[in-house]
């Protein structure tokens, strides 16, 4: 059976260690190859900073990255993606062809600085302490657990049919518009707008005899004022399971969670309705179950 190959993504400021990581594992590692855009702008480019020429890198970079894996090469990208949309990227236009994992490199600020001054070609010390503190924000919002190649064919996982069906649906964005409301205080989510759209999906489905499992990653101290939402809009439902108060993992681990241990072996689900890009993703390539993403979740 043909092995899948394996794109890993780098993940770190300049000076953090990534380039040397990455040229051992070629060195060490059987059909691996590193792909780097500092090089390919620095031998290609002059080391210039211009959007069409960063365009063009970029589309060097992919059609390297498409040729090595489409031909079963390990592919390790190293470059700084700090920012958390540098890290979708190669997620979303590698996903169908390897598993993707991350490594990342998290050193001290000052550490950093101490490294930078050795380096052949030094970065200033603003450009790197912006990208570490970027880099500390996308550790808090970014889900870095591997990522298995995704299949081609629709996939949807064996559940028993004489369970009750169900249908889930999310919080936050899904049945209730925030309308700039802080989405870590939901102290006030009773004053949220109901998404009316998917607020009739409940309803209908409801009347055709499904449970309703209202399953979200605000925390469970909240559990008053979404009641009072609920029952402001007339929202019929059979279960609501929260995050527990100061459990702070990302909503795709408390999601998945709450689905082992209270959904799995009790409900069939039809279908799962939510908004964020990762959770989604989750439903539909971890548990495997349908899932209809309501607005767009890119955060």
């Amino acid at each position: 059976m043909k092995k899948t190959p394996t794109l890993t993504i780098l993940i770190g400021c300049p000076a953090s260690g990534k380039s040397t990581f990455a040229e051992w594992k070629v060195r060490t590692e059987p059909k691996t190859m590193r792909i780097s855009r500092d090089e390919i702008r620095f031998s290609q480019f002059q080391e210039v900073m211009d959007p069409a020429v960063e365009s063009m890198i970029s589309k060097i970079v992919n059609g390297q990255i498409k040729t090595l894996l489409s031909n079963g090469w390990n592919v390790i990208l190293d470059t700084c993606n700090v920012k958390s949309e540098y890290i979708k990227q190669p997620i979303d236009d590698f996903a169908e062809m390897a598993n993707i994992e991350f490594k990342m490199f998290d050193l001290p600020l000052q550490e950093l600085f101490v490294r930078n001054e050795k380096r052949d070609r030094k970065v200033p010390k603003k450009v790197i302490e912006k990208m570490y503190h970027q880099l500390q924000k996308t550790k808090e919002k970014f889900d870095f657990r591997p990522i298995k190649k995704m299949n081609k064919n629709l996939e949807y996982r064996v559940q028993n049919p004489a369970l009750p069906k169900a249908i889930i649906c999310d919080l936050d964005g899904t049945l209730a518009l925030m309308n700039g409301r802080n989405p870590f205080d939901a102290s006030k989510c009773d004053e949220d707008e109901i998404n009316t759209p998917v607020a009739n999906v409940l309803r209908n489905y409801k009347k055709l005899g499904f449970q309703i499992l209202l399953v979200s990653g605000r925390e469970d101290r909240y559990e008053a004022p979404t009641l009072r939402f609920l029952e402001k809009n007339e929202i019929e439902y059979d279960v609501l399971i929260m995050r527990k108060t100061k459990d702070s993992r990302k909503d795709s681990i408390i999601k998945t969670e709450i689905y082992n241990e209270s959904i799995k072996d009790n409900y069939f689900v039809e279908f799962v309705l939510d908004d964020r890009n990762q959770v989604v993703d989750t439903w539909r390539n971890e548990l495997k179950l349908p899932c209809f993403q309501v607005y767009y979740g890119d955060f």
